[in-house]
């Protein structure tokens, strides 16, 4: 699309209005003024009316006919409108000159005729332009009388010449009486010139700054992120913002009209409030709003705002407090477990010694061997969970570290008959980490694959690397992870296993994030889970103003 051209400057539109009264004007005088003498001088040719001749007449009131259209026709497509304006002004004055000489001169009657352009000049071009075509008026009604009066110029020949020849106080009179018609008429054309042009000048100024105070209005609704509506006194909407056009999923025209309470059923009273809003095709959200009535008139306004994300936020940080909570707990309970376990398994040790045991007592002290170290274990990972440390890098070798865990799962009879295939580049996976963390990370990452895999499935390893960081991804062939569980995947005490109790994974999380690095979840390629862990290989430096917990 072509950009618009510019818009009329301040006063043109009032200017050219002005000129089109001024056309219509002279049309109406010229029909009812000329055109009445015109029928009053054939009805009383026989009579001895000293008229003036009809020919004269006719022609005069084509030309001016003629020249009001085509003044017409200059304001229909043109910008010039001064100079049409100069031109109206001037014809008006040259056509009065004229009708006064064909009706006689100095006595002529239609000396009145000259407030016409002195009145337009004063209404389109102003006080000087006025006083200016005041003195012309004067001058050229002077000029006519006196070169009649004196036989300069003839008088029309067909009109009688006593009409043309006043005595000298008919003429003092005439030109006396004329003469101060005119300069009053001049003086109050120029008064009426000031005001109007002292009224237009403060009216564009109010146009003007109503103008900018309604685009400063409409510039900030349309910039507001809130939604905002107004509705009628039956709570009908009226108009509404973009954005809340948006939020509500519809287009400000197809909500005109709507009842408020389709949209947001709660907005209902007067102050603040929360509800659930309703888009047209049936979607629910929550929104914050405030009602409130609009002054001097019907209906109320309404400022609303989408509570997604905030609520998200909100259940976010409650569950937070939660699982803080709960790890502070855990935290106390393992410090108190952990010196009772000390003593259970010394104890056994000691019983496993005694020499009259038999081969059946020496395996159930095994099993509970074992079970204590599962249970120091459970406690050593809250511990660690409860008490995160800062992150101590060294160079480590992410693959050789990878194939030692790997070899030690191997021998973990716990872990249950799953093959474990490592698969790494040729050369070292060099990156910036702290081994011990990264050790647990990988040990956490391992034991979750082979106990969600099957009796002799396959747990891959792979890694990997390129400039920037190292990839760590561990498949299995289990059943997968389901979508819906992902998101609290990480989180403390959260498992989908029987005989889990979700620390492992939460450890895992938080030593990703304290290497600045991110963790993900997804289907493996054949069915089962993967978890790609993504590290920098080089750590940033930690700020002074770091604390640890």
């Amino acid at each position: 699309m072509e950009a618009p051209g510019p818009g009329p400057r301040p006063g043109q539109a009032a200017l050219r209005r002005r000129l089109q009264w001024l056309v219509a004007g002279r049309v109406l005088v010229a029909t009812l003024l000329l055109g009445g003498t015109l029928l009053l001088t054939v009805d009383t040719r026989t009579a001895g009316y000293s008229g003036f001749t009809p020919a004269a007449l006719i022609g005069l009131t084509i030309a001016i006919y003629a020249a009001s259209a085509l003044f017409a026709g200059a304001l229909l497509g043109g910008e010039h409108l001064k100079a049409n304006a100069y031109a109206q002004v001037g014809w008006d004055l040259l056509s009065t000159t004229f009708l006064v000489y064909l009706s006689g001169a100095a006595g002529s009657p239609f000396t009145v005729l000259y407030g016409i352009p002195i009145l337009a000049a004063a209404m389109t071009l102003g006080p000087a332009a006025s006083r200016t075509i005041a003195g012309l008026a004067l001058l050229g009604y002077l000029a006519v009388a006196y070169a009649v009066t004196s036989g300069l110029i003839p008088h029309p020949p067909d009109q009688r010449p006593h009409a043309y020849d006043p005595t000298r106080s008919e003429l003092g009179y005439a030109l006396l009486s004329n003469g101060v018609g005119l300069g009053l008429v001049a003086l109050l054309a120029g008064s009426l010139a000031d005001r109007l042009s002292q009224t237009g000048g403060r009216l564009a100024e109010a146009e003007a700054e109503a103008a900018a105070l309604a685009r400063l209005n409409e510039d900030i609704v349309r910039s507001m992120n809130a939604g905002l509506l107004t509705t009628d006194a039956s709570g009908r909407v009226r108009t509404v913002n973009p954005a809340g056009a948006a939020m509500l999923g519809a287009s400000p025209e197809t909500l005109a009209g709507t009842d408020v309470k389709r949209l947001i059923p709660g907005a209902t009273g007067e102050g603040r409030g929360e509800s659930i809003a309703r888009r047209p095709d049936g979607e629910e959200f929550p929104v914050g709003f405030t009602r409130t009535p609009l002054r001097g008139g019907d209906g109320f306004l309404l400022v609303f705002q989408d509570l997604t994300e905030i609520r998200a936020l909100r259940e976010q940080a409650e569950r937070a407090e939660r699982l803080a909570a709960l790890g502070r707990l855990a935290a106390a309970l393992a410090h108190e477990i952990r010196n009772p376990l000390g003593s259970i398994s010394g104890s056994v040790q000691m019983f496993s010694e005694l020499p009259q045991l038999g081969p059946e007592d020496q395996h159930l002290i095994q099993i509970v061997l074992k079970e204590v170290d599962r249970l120091n274990e459970l406690v050593t990972t809250m511990l660690d969970l409860s008490r995160p440390s800062r992150p101590r890098p060294t160079e480590v070798d992410v693959a050789a570290l990878a194939e030692e865990l790997a070899a030690v799962a191997r021998t973990d009879s716990t872990l249950g008959s799953v093959t474990i295939e490592l698969q790494r580049a040729g050369e070292p996976v060099l990156a910036e980490v702290d081994p011990n963390q990264l050790r647990q990370l990988l040990w956490n990452l391992l034991k979750n694959a082979v106990q969600a895999s099957p009796l002799g499935g396959v747990v891959t390893v792979e890694i990997d690397g390129d400039r920037d960081q190292v990839t760590i991804l561990v498949r299995d062939q289990g059943p997968g992870i389901p979508a819906a569980d992902r998101e609290r995947l990480f989180e403390m005490f959260y498992s989908n296993r029987d005989h889990g109790i979700g620390l492992g994974l939460a450890l895992v999380k938080q030593i990703v994030d304290g290497h600045e690095g991110r963790i993900e979840v997804g289907d493996a390629p054949g069915g089962g889970a993967e978890v790609r862990v993504r590290l920098p290989r080089t750590q940033r430096p930690a700020s002074a103003s770091t604390t640890v917990c």
